[in-house]
């Protein structure tokens, strides 16, 4: 068992535990409990530190149920997954289906399985769209090379899906979880949907996209990729574009990395997160059913 295996279980096992939708009320204050009371040693100082920084933000669940991801979108948070070594025959046989990286030792046979992790970010980053911009040379590409590049919404979600996967060595876009995102994909409600944006060059070929998902009347993006040189840079700045003039509230980038920063985005605790998403409006808004010229976008 290496460390990664041992951290996972360890999550596994002594995160704040989700088995219903009632688990997501008053959630917060379930982490920061869970957070306060950790004691859990892996034995590699590093390691425990990141352990404890993680019980402090994600919850956990042993399967992929759809009204609790749903649920979960609905408020903001972020479904995700990790892995749990399968331990007996029993369980073994129970999740068959969906076993990654089967090893056999002196001892046996090990086999992990996928389980889900609900994030609910301590911090993340948000774009007020009164504070949104983007990189100054971004409309240099557009000129030079992007022009005549589109910019989609949901045109091909299975596409923008397994071209993302395929970009990463390891990606926690899981299939059983990519399953659920792509069936409330196909049957979003009055408060959720899980969307795709693509970017195409000239040629019709997919060189950037991502999966998000819109609560009320915010947009929230996942995981995303590029193929071409700044084709990313372009997209998300084409995206921030369009949903600034569509009446979008904010634009929520997930956990904070330094990029992000050049979006206008803030890093925000939960108090600010909440007071974000306390404005928010009742219904859900829409991604465009059209295709739209980067040049039109971003002059």
């Amino acid at each position: 068992m290496t460390y990664k295996d041992a951290f996972e279980l360890a999550l596994f096992n002594s995160g704040v535990r989700i088995e219903d939708v009632g688990d997501l009320d008053n959630l917060e204050q379930k982490l920061v409990y869970n957070h306060k009371n950790f004691k859990v040693k892996l034995g590699l100082p590093e390691i425990d530190d990141y352990l404890r920084e993680i019980v402090e933000e994600d919850a956990v669940c042993s399967d992929f149920k759809e009204d609790i991801i749903r649920k979960a979108l609905s408020l903001g948070y972020y479904p995700m997954s990790m892995e749990k070594m399968v331990m007996t025959e029993e369980e073994l046989m129970a999740y068959a289906d969906r076993l990654s990286n089967v090893k056999k030792t002196k001892r046996g046979m090990y086999a992990w399985r996928y389980y889900m992790t609900i994030r609910h970010h301590a911090k993340k980053m948000i774009v007020d769209f009164k504070e949104f911009t983007f990189p100054k040379k971004t409309r240099r590409y557009v000129r030079q090379q992007f022009a005549d590049y589109t910019l989609t919404f949901n045109k091909n979600f299975d596409l923008c899906a397994q071209t993302l996967i395929s970009q990463y060595d390891e990606t926690w876009v899981v299939p059983p979880l990519l399953d659920v995102l792509r069936a409330i994909h196909d049957n979003p409600d009055d408060e959720v949907s899980v969307d795709s944006v693509e970017l195409w060059n000239k040629e019709g070929e997919l060189v950037a996209g991502e999966l998000g998902f819109i609560t009320h009347n915010a947009y929230a993006s996942l995981c995303g990729f590029h193929i071409e040189d700044n084709s990313g840079t372009v997209q998300m700045a084409a995206l921030g574009t369009w949903l600034k003039e569509n009446g979008f509230a904010y634009w929520d980038l997930g956990m904070e990395m330094a990029y992000k920063y050049v979006y206008g985005a803030i890093c925000c605790g939960r108090r600010a997160q909440k007071e974000y998403y306390n404005k928010l409006r009742p219904t859900r808004l829409s991604l465009s059913k059209e295709e739209i010229r980067i040049g039109d976008l971003i002059k």
